[in-house]
């Protein structure tokens, strides 16, 4: 029995983590249709899938890693939404662990067995036979290659894991293609980009979203979109400074030349990122509030400063 053929796409959710994916996948709309559904997820973290089965309780959930999920837990809710929706595409999503391959992590060593976690998903696509695989990365996974015995990567060997990676996973009939997506492009407050690469059955289409915003408009596209957009003006938060004696009027000077030199143009008001700077240079610029975020980690490290005035007397 067909309850709904408008279901165009089923999702099994790898790395779901508490759901941003799927939540999407789930708003998906096609002719003005709900189109797409997730069937099944998987996470280590089982605060995660708690978040996760709160917003999407009728998808199967796993509380367990991936390169440990019997096959047989989830192929019978596989083989039960294919016969609900015949005419539905499977689709194998996977948000790959990151962190071993951002340059986020600087000099400090790699996890190579965290690595290999793509190596996992080949007991995937033979067990369940996707039409669809897609994968969500840092764009320094396309470097993926050996580790030397302190855990660097071996400079001659970068993207040579991957190379291997890409073309096993087209050996068992699919075509290939990725792109290196900024969300800022679509509308994000946050210049976040990202890799994402396609696999598809032979004869299946493979497509991108076209970019609708563009940095300062170019190409005719809307201006990316400002963080100060979302961001409440009105929680002033508290000074760090506590200063009874107002500062005299020299320090003061030399205070708005370093905004205007060093601090998102002398704006008055600004984003602090901390414990961060230029690796190559040094420096730290902070970002202004006319332009999307840089990327929001799970370490909240960005906060707002805002200059209420500058006091100047006898001037």
């Amino acid at each position: 029995m067909i309850v709904n053929d408008n279901i165009k796409l089923l999702y099994v959710d790898l790395f779901c983590g508490a759901g941003g994916t799927s939540t999407g996948v789930e708003e998906a709309i096609y002719h003005g249709k709900k189109c797409a559904k997730v069937i099944a997820c998987v996470n280590h973290d089982p605060n995660a899938i708690a978040s996760h089965f709160a917003n999407h309780p009728e998808a199967l959930h796993f509380i367990e890693d991936i390169r440990t999920l019997e096959m047989s837990k989830i192929m019978p809710r596989v083989e039960s939404e294919r016969r609900e929706h015949p005419n539905a595409q499977l689709v194998l999503w996977a948000s790959l662990e990151c962190t071993n391959f951002s340059k986020a992590k600087g000099g400090l060593p790699r996890n190579a067995d965290s690595r290999t976690l793509a190596e996992h998903l080949f007991r995937y696509i033979e067990a369940i036979r996707p039409d669809r695989i897609q994968i969500e990365n840092v764009e320094e996974f396309m470097s993926w290659g050996d580790l030397d015995e302190n855990g660097h990567p071996i400079e001659k060997l970068k993207g040579s894991s991957y190379i291997r990676w890409v073309d096993k996973v087209r050996s068992y009939g699919y075509d290939f293609d990725y792109k290196i997506l900024n969300a800022a492009d679509f509308g994000a407050i946050t210049s976040r980009k990202r890799y994402f690469g396609q696999f598809a059955r032979h004869g299946l289409l493979i497509s991108f979203p076209k970019p609708t915003y563009a940095k300062n408009g170019a190409g005719g596209r809307k201006p990316w979109r400002p963080v100060k957009s979302a961001i409440d003006f009105s929680d002033e938060g508290q000074s760090i400074f506590g200063r009874k004696k107002p500062l005299v009027e020299k320090t003061l000077e030399r205070i708005y030349a370093g905004l205007i030199k060093f601090v998102a143009g002398g704006e008055d008001s600004f984003l602090v990122k901390y414990n961060s700077m230029n690796a190559k240079t040094g420096k730290y610029h902070a970002p202004g509030m006319n332009a999307p975020c840089p990327t929001v980690s799970c370490q909240n490290r960005i906060g707002m400063a805002k200059v209420h005035f500058l006091s100047k007397q006898f001037s």
